[in-house]
Formats: structure tokens, C-alpha cells, sequence
């Protein structure tokens, strides 16, 4: 049992050690890759040595998984256990690594959390201000009980002094700790091809003494001269030669973010055509030899339908791609065998920068723009740090380097804002789901829920910033409230029988969901039909998705579970505009044609489509999983063992795969 830091302890850390030394809670604020983790490992080792239990949460599952292999490795397996939707491991351990929603489902759950409960880390706490997510993190601080220490870890915020304000008006005592300086230093770059030089490339850096290089004012849109005023002299670098630069500048390993999975995939077979190999013949047979045996799992067809092949030459040749469609045996190899050194570049979507531990010695982001589903979004000068904040290994590189391509979009100034800005203020998105609603009518008064929901951050920071009380906020619970007793959930300040499933559903459509369990609409079907209504409730169509299988099979596919459920979501839209309420996205069908057929014995070949990849194609049925499991804790008897039922139908193949957990290093085969 041993703390796992190679460096000298920082200041920030030897403060944050004290802190919790002194039983205090502790708000760490600090850049990616400084070691915040550190601070985490010191709370698992003084609960381990008092004999009680730590709750290690993340947002994201493939960070969870991250956490419990290394911390199985460093704290030894019988002392670390996972929690996530997909996975039960050794749950009764000391410490337990879980997404951020399972804490907050235990807290509202009649068992509620150990007595010994320690600690709990709250990895990634920045994820307050997401629309869809945030209030999680909000529900979890207001109500862990007060004995438990909170090691709340966080990339830098300018108001964490705020955060701190507000945690510590809830929770009594907490101590804030922030270091504001990278523990690699980061040199911006910018790069850009010349039209009129045959694309020839050109690459400045964007700072100089600390300000925006003047060079920079040459890359607008236009010049004049010979007749060609307005034409463009500007234009996005082609990948190759931007390889082939880094290449020569000795900048790999890099991270090239492409905010597209089908993008990043597209850009890794490319460059194994165009590019040829970055790595030399003896690191190719490595990364070759190691992704074999860890593809092993896999059947021949299913490395046939899945494009092993392909996979294998691109690590071979030192390339890979990294997003959430990807299977997650093989974003595990991916990830281990970059750590190795065995690869050199990859294409990757936004996510990777999510906590999970990949540091470079660069970073390429081709565009500063990104897709929100409806238009395209200057990136957030904290969504920019976090991404260059894999720039720069810590005891390897003395600096990092990012490199931000030329765009029509985005002038060359806004790219020097973003590098300098330190701005990244925190603010809630917290707003009161149906299921927090119903866990707040079954378990509190009218007067607790009220206290609960005024001490809330939202409601911190507009007084702050006020000196007034949200009534919005107030309002908005009273009109969900409306909303449960006009679709019969419950009667005044308490849940009827049939709203009180709502409080085990945690699902974006969680109304829908219960209303339907109630109605009957999950009754009487097969295992098939059973599935591809539930699809409905977890698939979204990303980006121009819908559009693009309009008129399709997958489109079409219906029964008549599916038209009931929209009939019923028809009758909740109407109730919830009344009161004011925005209404969800209407349930998806997108994904029943898949899944029905899966669960009915159909190959992986048989049900793969061009719209979804292996990775994609586990990831919606494990969700589909997830629900399932929730439904058959709540419906009738006849039902919830359907839904079991249907479950084990789902999981074989590439969806119940094990091998993610069972890590071999290059260096203990002694390759």
C-alpha cells in the first residue's frame, strides 16, 4: 500500500495533505497534470489505516474504470472495488470508485451510505456547471451527511473562492488550495498553410513576451495586390504536413483533437496511408504483439466485423484514434500502449481530456469551433485549457507545446485570448429533476425540501450576485411539482403509488419512464419488443444523425409498444408546456431496429449498420442495460422479471467483454 507520485510534493499538495490531516475538507484547484490525484491517494491511505470506507467518484465511466485498475494496483485488488452502470466489481471494499451518479442514487436510497464512510473525492467537481449533468455534484454536497470529509478535486476556476464560500455555508469547515501555474510550462503555436505558396506551411507562436505577436496580423482572410483583392491567402494546413511537422520538430507524442469521432477515424486512416510510420520497426512489433494478445477476447468474426486488421496496422504504425465509440477493450489498449511510448499520435474528440491520464508532448487542435447540436460554439477559454492541458509529461518534457490551426471562422486575436485568458468562472446549472423531486417528497418535508433547494450553489451565486432570492428557481419546482399531480404521481406534498417508482428512475425521460411503467407499456412483451422500447428512453441521434436515416429501416422501425410510448410522451409535452416547463427530447427510435435484432440471436454482423461503429453499437445497448436493470426494481413482478430476462439476452459478445479490467504492461511480459 503505497502513495504513487514520482516528484518532489508541491506546496499545493503538502497544504492539502495538512488539511485533511486536520480533518478538514479540502476544495483543490489546480491545472491538469499537477497531481491533484495525489491528494486523493493520501485521503484512500488514511482510510484504509483507520479501517473505513472512501468513495472515489468521477463523471465519466472510462475514467472510473482508469481509477480502479490503477488503484487496484496501488492499493492492492482487496481493498478496491467499482461501481458504474456497467459494472459491479468487489463492491463491499473500502474503497470504492463510482460514477457521480451512483453516490448520489445511494444518497437518496434507504440505506443511504456507511456510518464509516470517510471520504468522499469528487473528481472533475467543474462538472457542476453542466446543463445536463451539473446539479448531481450540487445534490451529493447537500446531502452527504456532515461527518463525512469532501476531497473535492477541480481544473482552475477564477471563482473558486466562491465554490469554497458556498461548500463550506453547507457543510461547515473546508479549506481551499489552489495552485494556478502548469507544472509544465505551455508555448502556444499557430499554424497555417499559404495558398499562394502552394500550401506552403507557416507556423508562428502566438505569444511573445507574454502578448499577442504582432506577426499574427497577417493571417486574415484577404490581401491585395494583382488584381486578386479579397481572394483568400489563407487556408487549414493539411494533417500530413502537420504530422510531418511535429515530426520534425521532435514534438511527438501529440494529441490531434478532431471534435468527430467518424473525423478522428477518417484522420487515423489517412495518415496510415499517407503518412507512413512513426514508429520504428522494434516499437511496431511491440505495440503489434501487446494488441493482439489483449484483442484475444475477441472471436475471428468479430475481429473481421470489427476491422481488427486495420486497428492493428495503424498501431503497428504508431496511430490511433480515441472517442466514445470505440470499443472499450480497445480505447484500454489504446491508452496503455500510448503510456508506453508505443504510440505517437492520436486523433481524439474532446473526451480524452476528461481526466483521463494521456499526457503528450503536444496537442493539435484543428478547429476552435464546436458543434452544440444546433450551431457551432467558440470553444470556452476552459474547455481550451483543459484540451492543452495534456500538453507537456511532467519529468520528461521542460515544456509543452499546442498547436491551434488557422480558421475563416476564428481571427487570429481570439486564438491569443484563448491562450492568455483566466477567466473560468464556475456557475451552477442546477436545476431540479423529476426523479430529485420525487426523492425529496419521499424523503423530506415540504419546509426541508425548501431549505435544501434555498442553500443550493445556483441559489448561492444569485444572492451573491443580487442580493436577492431566485424565486425562478422556486418556481420552477412548484410547476414540475403541478406536473407530477396533473399526470398522477402525487397528491400534495407526497408521492400516489404509482409516482413512487420515479424516485428509483434516473433517466433524462425519468417521468416518461415511470408514467410508462404505470400505464402498462412495458407489460406482456417479448424480450425484443422489450429492448427496442427501451432504446427509446436512452439512444440520441448525435449531430445530423436523424436527418441522415430519414426514410430509412432504422427510422421506420416501430411496434406498438413504441407508438404508445409516443402517444403518452405527446400527452406529457402538452402538460409540461402548460406549467411552463421546457420538455425533453422526444423519445428516439433509432437504435430499436438494432437491438431488437440483437436480442433476438442476431449476429454482430447481421445487426451493425453504417451508422454505428462496434464501440457505439456496445455503448447503447449497455444503456439500454442500465435502464432495464432500474425498470425491473420497480415494475410488476412479471415484468421486472422480463426485463432480467432481456438483460441476459443483451449480454454476450463484444457487450459483456471482461477483458478491460485485466491489464499486462510490456514491461512485466519483459517485452
Amino acid at each position: 500500500m503505497k502513495k504513487n507520485f514520482p516528484y518532489k510534493l508541491d506546496q499545493f499538495q503538502k497544504k492539502s495533505i495538512e488539511a485533511l490531516d486536520a480533518e478538514n475538507s479540502v476544495l483543490v484547484t489546480a491545472p491538469t497534470s499537477s497531481g491533484k490525484t495525489f491528494v486523493a491517494e493520501h485521503a484512500i491511505v488514511k482510510a484504509l489505516e483507520q479501517s473505513k470506507y472512501l468513495y472515489y467518484t468521477a463523471p465519466i465511466k472510462a475514467l472510473c474504470n482508469q481509477k480502479f485498475r490503477d488503484f487496484s494496483n496501488q492499493f492492492g485488488e482487496e481493498n478496491v472495488g467499482l461501481l458504474t452502470g456497467d459494472h459491479s466489481i468487489r463492491s463491499d471494499s473500502k474503497v470504492l470508485v463510482m460514477t457521480t451518479e451512483v453516490l448520489r442514487n445511494m444518497l437518496y436510497s434507504p440505506r443511504g451510505v456507511p456510518e464509516d464512510l470517510a471520504f468522499v473525492v469528487l473528481d472533475e467537481i467543474h462538472f457542476l456547471e453542466d446543463p445536463y449533468r451539473g446539479a448531481v455534484w450540487e445534490e451529493i454536497i447537500l446531502t452527504l451527511p456532515k461527518r463525512v470529509l469532501i476531497v473535492a478535486l477541480s481544473a482552475t476556476v477564477s471563482n473558486a473562492d466562491e465554490l469554497k464560500d458556498w461548500i463550506a455555508s453547507v457543510r461547515g469547515n473546508i479549506k481551499q488550495i489552489t495552485r494556478e501555474s502548469r507544472p509544465v510550462p505551455l508555448k502556444g503555436h499557430f499554424f497555417a498553410a499559404e495558398k499562394t505558396r502552394h500550401y506552403q506551411l507557416t507556423r508562428i507562436e502566438i505569444l511573445k513576451n507574454g502578448k499577442p505577436n504582432s506577426k499574427g496580423q497577417i493571417f486574415s482572410n484577404s490581401y491585395r495586390g494583382r488584381g486578386k483583392q479579397n481572394s483568400k491567402r489563407w487556408v487549414t494546413p493539411r494533417r500530413s504536413e502537420i504530422i510531418a511537422e511535429l515530426k520534425k520538430l521532435e514534438m511527438l507524442p501529440a494529441i490531434y483533437f478532431i471534435f468527430s469521432r467518424k473525423g478522428c477515424d477518417e484522420a487515423r486512416d489517412a495518415m496510415v496511408r499517407y503518412v507512413g510510420s512513426l514508429n520504428n520497426e522494434d516499437e511496431g512489433k511491440k505495440a503489434r504483439e501487446y494488441a493482439e494478445e489483449k484483442f484475444g477476447l475477441l472471436t475471428e468474426e468479430e475481429k473481421r466485423i470489427l476491422r481488427v486488421d486495420s486497428l492493428l496496422e495503424a498501431l503497428e504504425k504508431g496511430f490511433a484514434s480515441h472517442h466514445a465509440g470505440l470499443l472499450p477493450l480497445f480505447k484500454q489498449t489504446i491508452e496503455e500502449l500510448f503510456s508506453l511510448g508505443l504510440l505517437k499520435l492520436i486523433f481524439a474528440t474532446e473526451t480524452l481530456a476528461v481526466g483521463v491520464n494521456m499526457p503528450a508532448r503536444s496537442v493539435v487542435i484543428e478547429k476552435l469551433t464546436k458543434f452544440n447540436g444546433e450551431s457551432h460554439d467558440l470553444l470556452k477559454p476552459s474547455q481550451f485549457t483543459q484540451l492543452t492541458g495534456r500538453a507537456g509529461r511532467r519529468g520528461i518534457d521542460t515544456e509543452g507545446h499546442s498547436f491551434t490551426c488557422w480558421s475563416p471562422f476564428v481571427p487570429f486575436n481570439e486564438v491569443a485570448d484563448l491562450l492568455t485568458s483566466r477567466e473560468f468562472a464556475l456557475i451552477s446549472a442546477f436545476t431540479p429533476t423529476y426523479n430529485m423531486l420525487a426523492n425529496l417528497l419521499s424523503t423530506r418535508s415540504e419546509i426541508e425540501a425548501a431549505e435544501l433547494l434555498a442553500n443550493s450553489f445556483a441559489q448561492f451565486q444569485w444572492v451573491r450576485n443580487t442580493r436577492n432570492i431566485n424565486s425562478g428557481l422556486i418556481e420552477e419546482v412548484q410547476f414540475r411539482r403541478d406536473v407530477l399531480e396533473t399526470t398522477g404521481l402525487a397528491d400534495g406534498w407526497s408521492l400516489t403509488d404509482i409516482g413512487v417508482p420515479l424516485t428509483k428512475i434516473f433517466n433524462e425521460s425519468d417521468l416518461l419512464v415511470t408514467r410508462a411503467i404505470s400505464d402498462g407499456i412495458f407489460d406482456g412483451l417479448t424480450p425484443e419488443e422489450l429492448a427496442a422500447l427501451v432504446s427509446c428512453f436512452t439512444f440520441r441521434s448525435r449531430g445530423n444523425e436523424r436527418h441522415q436515416r430519414k426514410n430509412r429501416k432504422l427510422e421506420n422501425f416501430t411496434t406498438e409498444s413504441i407508438k404508445e410510448l409516443l402517444l403518452l410522451n405527446d400527452e406529457i409535452e402538452r402538460i409540461e408546456m402548460r406549467f411552463g416547463i421546457t420538455p425533453n427530447s422526444p423519445p428516439d427510435s433509432g437504435f430499436s431496429k438494432v437491438v431488437f435484432d440483437w436480442v433476438s440471436g442476431c449476429t454482430l454482423g447481421e445487426v451493425l449498420t453504417k451508422e454505428f461503429t462496434g464501440g457505439e453499437f456496445v455503448r447503447n445497448v449497455r444503456l439500454s442495460i442500465d435502464l432495464l436493470k432500474q425498470i425491473s426494481n420497480v415494475a410488476r413482478p412479471e415484468t421486472a422479471k422480463l426485463a432480467l430476462q432481456t438483460v441476459e439476452l443483451m449480454e454476450r459478445g463484444v457487450v459483456s467483454l471482461s477483458g478491460e479490467f485485466e491489464t499486462k504492461t510490456l514491461q512485466e511480459k519483459g517485452l
